[in-house]
């Protein structure tokens, strides 16, 4: 039997509502749109350090707030750590902070069970390589259930299980980043939840300047796979987002910072003249002699 597609008009996709989760910096989120879309995948790269695995912190208590997402109803998140790099506290001191504020909005105290219960919503799984990663992609086609509204589901990191496939060639990662990020897309799609997926960094030469450049991993190949690419990076001691790719929006930049309570939009105060943001520019650049 040959496989049928329900089709739409280009008014039914213009006139569809577009769902955001909010990155909780009014900043990014301006830049994004909204910010992160849901029913797409967003790749989110950068060199250690840079926030990645804070902003998806964030996006799992985000998600959850009824003033972080533009959609009707708020969701729940599977969290598919390959790094080790998920921690729980931090997790917990982000919901005790959006929650707080909430509460303050409302002129409560603050409620302990809302916090336990913003910790129950992430499902986590520890993915050790490529072949446990996939069989946890399968596993959740059977848990993400209406009942259990998953709105958010993040990868951190494809390219630490892909990069440690050290006993197959070019062409064997490429069809293992292919499957899995099909995997996503359909579960995307099928679902209606935002999609995360990390990704690394990696140097890369200018052979007509003999010049290194950070750029991300995975190839050009994934690159075209996302929806939205967005690095974060340091600039003159400033956390920086910048879009490197999307359909919809402009390669825009913004400035935000890392608190105690999550990621925040920066203080006006502290924002850089244009000087300072033409150097900026070339802080990933330098020159091969010198390296």
């Amino acid at each position: 039997m040959a496989l049928t597609r329900k089709s739409r008009t280009a008014m039914d996709v213009l006139k569809s509502n577009i769902e955001y989760i909010s990155t909780y910096s009014k900043k990014i989120d301006d830049m994004l749109n909204g910010g992160i879309r849901i029913g797409v995948i967003t790749e989110l790269c950068g060199n250690p350090g840079s926030g990645k695995s804070n902003l998806c912190t964030q996006l799992c208590i985000s998600v959850q707030m009824k003033y972080g997402i533009t959609s009707n109803e708020t969701g729940t998140v599977i969290y598919i750590d390959t790094e080790g790099s998920f921690v729980p506290i931090r997790l917990q001191n982000m919901a005790m902070a959006a929650e707080n504020h909430y509460k303050n909005e409302n002129k409560n105290s603050i409620n302990t069970n809302s916090i336990e219960q913003l910790l129950k919503n992430v499902t986590y799984f520890r993915c050790i390589n490529v072949a446990e990663l996939i069989a946890c992609l399968i596993q959740l086609k059977q848990i993400m259930t209406p009942e259990r509204n998953v709105k958010l589901i993040i990868l951190d990191s494809l390219a630490h299980p892909i990069r440690s496939i050290i006993d197959g060639d070019h062409l064997t990662r490429h069809k293992y980043i292919v499957r899995i990020v099909t995997m996503l897309q359909k579960l995307a799609s099928e679902n209606n939840c935002a999609v995360v997926i990390v990704n690394h960094m990696i140097a890369k030469v200018e052979s007509q300047k003999n010049e290194a450049y950070c750029a991300p991993a995975l190839g050009d190949a994934f690159g075209h796979m996302s929806q939205l690419r967005l690095q974060l990076s340091w600039k003159m001691n400033k956390r920086e987002a910048r879009v490197l790719k999307s359909p919809h929006i402009a390669e825009l930049s913004t400035f935000f910072q890392i608190t105690d309570d999550g990621i925040r939009d920066i203080d006006e105060t502290e924002s850089m003249d244009d000087s300072d943001y033409n150097s900026a520019s070339q802080e990933n650049i330098h020159a091969i002699s010198n390296m």
